[in-house]
């Protein structure tokens, strides 16, 4: 069987959800592919599509914020189905969906975003490891340690689910009605959240790592200043791999001896024996 997963990853964490995934189908002796959404990677209309036809399930793998998907992967789960149009045979889909606090998309608003193409939603799971800003207080490693153990079980369980052909749908609950009223709100907040990020040009190096990292290409050196577009999908990832924590946010540098950058699960808790 082949699985091919396609992820969009802020700082690191659905990265190592759908890698860890990705691994534990190869070892059981499947084919498992991973595929950014990043701009960078450009992906074209037709690779999507070869993509698509030949997996036996595809999967979407990707942060929630504020009860909602980033815009980079609403965006492209649209760009899916309107390229693969309705299947003559439904095609399985899967879902990972890591959050720091509490998810509160759910699979009724996933199945949402494929009515109509043909591919169905067959396992629906969520991970919970970290918040990626860390200027509030210090990311608590032990619980991110603890975390990443039980996201690897689920992933585990996942991947016998979907070599099995049978369904795993997780995520029904409360907090649904919670995300139902939060992402009234939480789709203007991130089209502004631009508008707070800076630099602070006095510790820039002008390292352009930020400009290259941008996944949807929405920051640009013109001239002597960084100019912070409305393409920006608020994931932090600009912040977070600063290597001299110059990004601002509301003006503000947080220090980043007092609060480390995130830059993934594995590399937030390098000594712990759990995340090797």
């Amino acid at each position: 069987m082949k699985f091919s997963t396609f992820y969009f990853s802020g700082t690191g964490n659905t990265r190592w959800a759908a890698a860890e995934l990705t691994k534990m189908i190869q070892d059981q002796g499947h084919q498992a592919e991973l595929y950014t959404i990043d701009i960078g990677a450009q992906l074209s209309d037709q690779q999507i599509r070869t993509i698509v036809a030949d997996a036996d399930a595809i999967g979407f793998a990707n942060p929630i914020y504020g009860g909602d998907i980033p815009p980079i992967m609403r965006t492209f789960i649209h760009r899916v189905v309107s390229l693969v149009g309705p299947q003559a045979m439904a095609k399985s889909v899967y879902v990972i969906n890591t959050y720091g606090y509490v998810n509160a998309f759910g699979p009724n608003e996933t199945q949402k975003l494929l009515a109509g193409s043909g591919l169905t939603l067959s396992a629906y799971v969520n991970i919970q490891l970290c918040n990626n800003v860390t200027s509030s207080k210090p990311l608590d490693r032990a619980k991110l340690a603890q975390r990443m153990v039980r996201g690897r079980q689920e992933l585990n369980r996942l991947a016998d689910r979907l070599i099995a052909g049978r369904k795993r749908i997780r995520g029904h609950g409360p907090q649904l009605l919670i995300g139902a009223m939060i992402r009234k709100k939480i789709p203007e907040a991130i089209a502004k959240f631009y508008q707070t990020l800076g630099v602070d040009r006095a510790i820039c190096t002008r390292c352009m790592v930020c400009v290259k990292n941008c996944p949807t290409g929405s920051i640009r050196l013109k001239g002597d200043k960084f100019v912070f577009s409305a393409g920006c999908t608020a994931c932090m990832r600009c912040y977070n791999f600063c290597p001299t924590g110059a990004i601002t946010i509301d003006g503000v540098v947080a220090d980043p001896h007092t609060f480390p950058r995130f830059q993934g699960p594995e590399a937030s808790a390098p000594d712990d024996p759990a995340t090797r």
